[in-house]
Parts: C-alpha cells; sequence; structure tokens
C-alpha cells in the first residue's frame, strides 16, 4: 500500500476528476457567464464525488468488493501505480463533462423550470432579455442614437451580461430625402451599445434551437408546453 508520502496523488486522483468535467463542460458549452469560484468548486467536488462512485461501483462489480478506506487506497498504487484505473477515470470525467455540456447547450434546467411551471400563473426565465430577443430574431430595424434607421439580417450579438453589441449583414438606411432604405455598402455592419437607441425585430426565423428539437420530441410522446409559450 502506498506511503504517506504517496496519500497527496491519492487524493488528488479522488478530487481532480471532478474538475476535469467541469472545465470540459464550461469549454464545450462555451459558457461566457462569470461563475463564481465557489460554484465552480462545489460543481466539481460533487462531480468528484460522482465519479469516483461511479469507478468504485464498477470496481466492486466486476473485480471485487471494497471493504475499507485503505483498501481502496491500495487500489490504485499497490503493487504499483496504476495507470489504467487512472486513465479509466479520466475518461469517465470526460464523459461526464460531455453530459454536462450536452445538458447545458439544449438548456436541460429550462426544459425541466417549463415543465414545472406549465400548470403556475406566473413563469420565470434566468435568460437575459437581450439574448431572449434576439434569440429567433432574423431581420431587425436598429434605430442609432443619431436618429438614424438601418435594416438588416441578424449575423451576431454579444451575450452574458457583456457590453451589448450587434452585428448585421446586408445592411440598408433609411434615406430621408427619397423616404427608402438605401444599401449602405459592404458585407456588415457593427452597432455598438452607445449606438443603439432602440431594436425592432421585423422577422422572426424557423430555424428551431436544440432545446426546442429535444422539446418537440417530447411533446411527440406527452403534452408538454412549446417553449415558446414559456
Amino acid at each position: 500500500m502506498a506511503s504517506l508520502p504517496g496519500s497527496p496523488i491519492f487524493y488528488a486522483v479522488l478530487i481532480a476528476p471532478g474538475f476535469v468535467a467541469v472545465m470540459t463542460a464550461v469549454s464545450l458549452a462555451a459558457i461566457e457567464d462569470d461563475i463564481k469560484q465557489f460554484v465552480l468548486l462545489i460543481w466539481s467536488l460533487v462531480s468528484s464525488l460522482l465519479i469516483d462512485a461511479l469507478f468504485i461501483g464498477a470496481y466492486q462489480q466486476f473485480v471485487e468488493p471494497i471493504t475499507s478506506f485503505s483498501q481502496f487506497q491500495g487500489i490504485l498504487f499497490d503493487p504499483a501505480f496504476r495507470i489504467d484505473y487512472i486513465l479509466v477515470i479520466f475518461a469517465v470525467s470526460l464523459f461526464v463533462g460531455v453530459l454536462y455540456a450536452a445538458a447545458i447547450l439544449i438548456d436541460l434546467p429550462g426544459i425541466l423550470r417549463g415543465i414545472l411551471q406549465s400548470k403556475m400563473q406566473i413563469s420565470y426565465s434566468r435568460q437575459q432579455p437581450w439574448e431572449d430577443y434576439l434569440k429567433h430574431a432574423d431581420q431587425v430595424m436598429v434605430k442609432t442614437s443619431d436618429n438614424q434607421l438601418y435594416i438588416g439580417d441578424v449575423s451576431g450579438w454579444s451575450r452574458a451580461g457583456q457590453q451589448k453589441e450587434l452585428r448585421i449583414s446586408d445592411p440598408d438606411r433609411y434615406n430621408e430625402n427619397t423616404k427608402e432604405f438605401e444599401e449602405v455598402g459592404g458585407l456588415e455592419q457593427l452597432f455598438l451599445e452607445d449606438d443603439i437607441q432602440r431594436i425592432t425585430v421585423l422577422k422572426h426565423d424557423q430555424i428551431l434551437s436544440i432545446r426546442e428539437r429535444v422539446w418537440g420530441g417530447l411533446v411527440a410522446f406527452g403534452s408538454w408546453l412549446d417553449p415558446r409559450d414559456s
């Protein structure tokens, strides 16, 4: 069994999987929000507990029962450092991270929230109004701070509480003299927060998000609400 100097490595093996899973999820889901370090720490520790429990359960199922903590330590270090087991734990960590990322991308919390709120008179959403408003916007009209009007197709916008920015493609500007919209020239135009006075959505796209596709599949098997109504 590993001696005392090897114990820090053992505890690192126990704790590290959760951090690998959480960081994998943050990276794959491209999370832009500023997540508090304490929240990341809690999720990492909980994930480590989950991954270690899965490993112990599988080991007991296919190898032998584990009756003590020291026996578990010996599994990883006796008679030598078990690289194969460490790689298995690392692979499980990546898999859990991918599951976390998938849950975030399909907005699983939003789906569950919609189900729980389906019979309530008041519904709550954690989405930012800026992002929610432009989520399905296809064509918009932008009134700028200098009272100019622009029309174009939405090609990008800022998220996660950052400074508001909107990018439109094939921009047209309203000409007061001709009373018509005319091409500005160029493929795209960027509007910063100080430039934007008002945004009007003229046309919505018909492309469903991943969440709505999953939700649509659930509708086929039950009577869930349309997420657009939540």
